[in-house]
Parts: C-alpha cells; structure tokens; sequence
C-alpha cells in the first residue's frame, strides 16, 4: 500500500522508486525504470554502459525558440543503516512511512538525496499540461562515491547552456559554488597468530554522523578516530592490545556513526574497563553539545586468532595519528570550510587492514599535501597509501545570468529572497563546467535533514512547494 498520494506525480515516482534499489554501483534497476517512463512516454533517451540516462523532450507549443535547458540529478543514494536493521540493500525495497510531515525510511537512509530530483524530472517529463523550453534531463549515477557517472558521460549530445541541478538540500537556497575533492586509501598488510587469551570487543556508539562535505564543520564525533583514541590510551598505560577485527564506518564521506572493535588481551575486564572509562568522561565532555548521546561499551566475546602485537600497535597508530576532519576555513566567506578529511571507513581483512578517507578542498595543492602528510604516516608503520576519485571544483561566476533570473523570480513568486550559499562538498556542477566550460549554472532542491545517516527525513511540504515553484520558473526561461 502506498505511503503517498499517487495522484501526485513527484510523490508517485518517489513510491516507484523506493521499491528498486539503488545504492551507488548498483543503478541498473533504476536506469531500467527510467528508461521504461521514457519509452512509455515516447520520449527520446540515451543510455551508456555505465547507466547514465539522458531524456529529452521538446519545447511546449510557443517554445520552439527557446534556447533549451538541462536539468540534473543522481540516481544512486548512499546506502546507510542503523546496526539492528536487516534491510539488504541489494533487494530489498526502502520501508517508507510518514511522521510530522516529514518521510522517513524505517531504519535505513531514504535516498531524497537525490531521489528528489530524479522525480521532479521524471514528473517534469511525463506531465504534457505543463510549459517549458525544450528539456535535457540527464541521470547521472555513482555520484556519492566520486562523481563517476558524470566524469564518464558523454556530454556531447547535450545542446544546453544553462544547467538547473536538482541536488540540493535546502528549499531557499541556491549553491555558488562547491569544492573538489579524492578518496585515499591507506592499506596495511598484516600478520596473525593463534590466540589464547580474553577476547573484548570495544563498541563506539551514539555518535549523529552525517555527510562529510555538510557537517564536517559541526563538531561531530568520528567513530573511528574515537576508537583509535580509546585503543591507543591503552597502548600507553601498557595494556597488551592485539587486535582482532574493526568495523568502523559504511561510506568515505559519511561520517562514521559507530565503529567495532574486537582485541584480544591478557588484562582484566576491570582494567581494560577503567582506562576506557576514564577516555569515554573525557570524550563525553568534548562531545556534549555537538553528540551528546556518545557512548562506548565494552563487551567479552572469544576467537582463537589475532593480529600480531606489532601490527596491532602499528595499525592502532595509524588510526591515531592520521589527521580527520575540518582543518582551515575560507577567509573570504564565512563559516565556509576550504580543507577537510574523514576518516570514513575501517576495517580489517584476512591479511590486511584498510583505512578509506574522503578528502574536500576547492584547491588540489592543499589536497594534495594532505595526501603526502598520510603518506609519511602511513609509511611510519609499513602502510602505503593509493589516491584515486579527483573530482573538479565548482567556482562562483559573478556574471551568472540564469542565477540572476532564478532569484529575481524565486523573490517574486515566493516574496522571500532566495540566498546564495557555497558548499564544502562535492557536486556534480564542477565536472559539467569543466565538460561545458560556458555552461550557465544554478542549483535547486527542497528540505531535507540527516542525509547519509538512517535518521534522513524529506520536508513533504517544501517537496511539492519547490516542485511547483520550480515549474513556475520553467515557464519564464
């Protein structure tokens, strides 16, 4: 039974598509879906290997002369749960259900990023009641995990100029510019051994988590560097640590909700206990405005292997000493982060242990010598790191006509201005400007709170208010 009201079409398409999964790498139902709605509705399309759909439809009666417009968004969502949840990504549909006006996805994240604007253009190019230029609606996938589908799409059937990008996250505003960025991956060859000993297991929970790029400023706790902070106190009261398993973390630019960690040790319970106590008071204090429902436990459990002593201290190092979070703030535009790193998932492996970070700066100088400082620390301890995903920035054009017109209406239609924000993430806009240099740019999206965390909620309300504000202006271009 459906959650939503179906005679709305962007609710319609949102029901639809929260039956197919659609994580990032796995867009090929989704693909499957929209070109079914293209064919349905006699509408040209593209689709490539790695499918990418791009859906034209032409301008309205009148509009024929209209220079056409493309409008954006991904099709993959970041596929994150709460712990206790057996949601299987891979096939099983998203559990909606509503609460205060707001859409949730029992236990899971709710994919309204960017599932929001897959729907406005999927509702824009099925509804013929509605007036516009000609359309360019191009789906692009593995935007959470670097871009990816953008990179790789061809961009020159497209014949736009100017780009309305559906993914954004806050109704009234309109991003101006966004930063650059690359993963890192730290990765560690590790030796085991038989193990006799009392075996632990370190819980690091109750942390809100949430996107890199948009709450990386915010003071929120990283599970994992936590952990690594517990692990190697302990290390220096000269607790025997020899590490087992850590789970820490889902996504690179996510930031890490909760992370596992299995040691084994010839101390006590009560002595390990003390120590983790002691780093949890202090942690506590640190965490009480920005999480204050941090906690930690310590639980027993058993397993007859190890990882070495040595390698045990030198990957407990690492995690340490390897930087995380905000690092410098833009002089020019306040409260606007310019360098940042999350240290978004760890974990070990049959003879390995891996660390995956999510780097973001507008300037690949400084991510880069970010990228040399990991480097020098990870080779410290035997570990090598591998850099990969380098994805453009998004710089401010003073001369935008299209943001221009966007705010001038948005005012008029509205009666409130619409505000210029810059983001510390990654968006797709800079690798379409680098494809399209004269590309005339302007973002645009409804509210929604938590995305990348199972807590993700979609405003109802601001869904279909900026659906039909965005109509409204279609009428005007």
């Amino acid at each position: 039974m459906a959650v939503l009201d179906e005679n709305i079409l962007i609710y319609r398409y949102f029901e639809d598509i929260a039956q197919i999964p659609h994580g990032s790498y796995n867009e090929e139902g989704i693909a499957d879906y929209i070109e079914s709605v293209a064919k349905q509705h006699n509408l040209r399309y593209e689709r490539d290997e790695m499918n990418n759909v791009i859906v034209f439809k032409e301008a309205s009666p009148g509009y024929e002369n209209h220079e056409p417009v493309m409008l954006q968004a991904h099709t993959d969502m970041v596929n994150e749960k709460n712990k206790d949840s057996q949601h299987d990504f891979e096939h099983d549909p998203l559990k909606l259900y509503v609460e205060d006006g707001f859409l949730h996805a029992e236990g899971t994240t709710l994919g309204a990023d960017d599932g929001c604007g897959v729907c406005y253009m999927l509702a824009l190019l099925t509804d013929d009641s509605l007036v516009h230029p000609a359309l360019e609606c191009v789906f692009t996938v593995q935007e959470e995990v670097g871009l990816y589908g953008a990179a790789g799409l061809d961009t020159s059937v497209l014949k736009a100029k100017r780009l309305i990008n559906l993914d954004n996250e806050e109704e009234g505003e309109t991003c101006v510019s966004s930063s650059g960025g690359n993963d890192l991956l730290i990765t560690k060859e590790i030796m085991g051994e038989d193990n006799e000993s009392p075996v632990y297991v370190l819980e690091v929970k109750g942390l809100l988590g949430g996107h890199s790029g948009g709450c990386i400023d915010q003071g929120r706790g990283n599970a994992n560097k936590i952990a690594g902070r517990i692990l190697y106190q302990l290390l220096k009261n000269g607790m025997d640590i020899r590490l087992i398993d850590i789970t820490g973390g889902l996504k690179n630019n996510a930031i890490p909700r909760e992370c596992s960690v299995a040691f084994a040790s010839q101390q006590s319970y009560e002595e390990l206990a003390q120590i983790i106590g002691q780093c949890e008071e202090e942690i506590k204090k640190e965490l009480e405005i920005s999480d204050s429902h941090f906690y930690v436990e310590l639980l027993q459990d058993e397993c007859d292997v190890c990882v070495c002593a040595k390698d045990s201290e030198a990957m407990i190092s690492i995690m340490y000493l390897c930087p995380n979070g905000l690092l410098e703030i833009s002089p020019v535009i306040e409260h606007l982060p310019t360098l940042s790193l999350n240290m978004g998932v760890i974990r070990t492996h049959d003879n390995s242990f891996t660390i995956d970070y999510s780097l973001r700066s507008p300037l690949k100088s400084a991510r880069q010598q970010l990228c040399m400082q990991i480097e020098a620390i990870a080779s410290l301890y035997g570990a090598f790191v591998q850099v990969s995903g380098d994805y453009p920035g998004w710089d401010y054009d003073p001369n935008s006509s299209l943001r221009n017109q966007l705010k001038a209406f948005y005012q008029q239609y509205t009666g409130t201005p619409l505000k210029e924000v810059a983001t510390h993430g990654g968006l797709e806009t800079g690798v379409f400007k680098q494809k399209i240099p004269d590309l005339d740019i302007v973002t645009y999206g409804p509210h929604m709170e938590d995305i990348h965390t199972p807590d993700e909620k979609l405003d109802l309300d601001s869904y279909l208010r900026t659906y039909q504000c965005l109509v409204a202006f279609l009428e005007t271009l």
